[in-house]
């Protein structure tokens, strides 16, 4: 399965695919594969959405977490195609600026302490929020090598 596959798989399973448009946990309205509702869009709750607009919307909205997610593994010379499509999926979720807002555990993940990123997620809103995720992410941490001198 290419990189591209494993995320699309990943983002249809904890996002779900809807063709209708519904209000997300935070009240916005959304669609297709948890793609925010934008003006552009020209949509209100309730309206049908075809699958060819949800599969742009999907290939939009994936490339530029993948990319994100990329740039982020290089960043921290991780190659494992399965811990980027996971990041993928943090970056998909929380935005591509996930890492300022969790700047402790991303220099963890960085350093290559895993473990210690493993907890910092224990003890985030994130975990309440988003639980499932969240363990995407530590299972993700767990099946990386250790990084030499870490």
């Amino acid at each position: 399965m290419t990189l591209e596959e494993e995320v699309e798989a990943l983002l249809r399973l904890r996002e779900g695919v809807m063709h209708v448009v519904y209000l997300d946990s935070l009240g916005y309205p959304t669609g297709g594969v948890g793609h925010k509702i934008l003006p552009a869009d020209n949509l209100k709750r309730g309206d049908h959405i075809d699958e060819a607009r949800v599969l742009a919307w999907l290939e939009h909205d994936m490339g530029a977490a993948l990319a994100a997610a990329k740039r982020q593994a290089t960043q921290a010379g991780i190659t494992q195609q399965h811990f980027i499509a996971v990041l993928t999926s943090v970056n998909f979720e929380l935005g591509v600026m996930w890492t300022v807002k969790f700047p402790h555990t991303w220099r963890m993940i960085v350093d290559g302490d895993y473990d210690d990123a493993r907890d910092a997620l224990d003890a985030s809103l994130w975990k309440h929020q988003a639980p499932v995720r969240v363990k995407d992410f530590q299972d993700a941490l767990d099946g990386l090598p250790d990084k030499p001198g870490s």
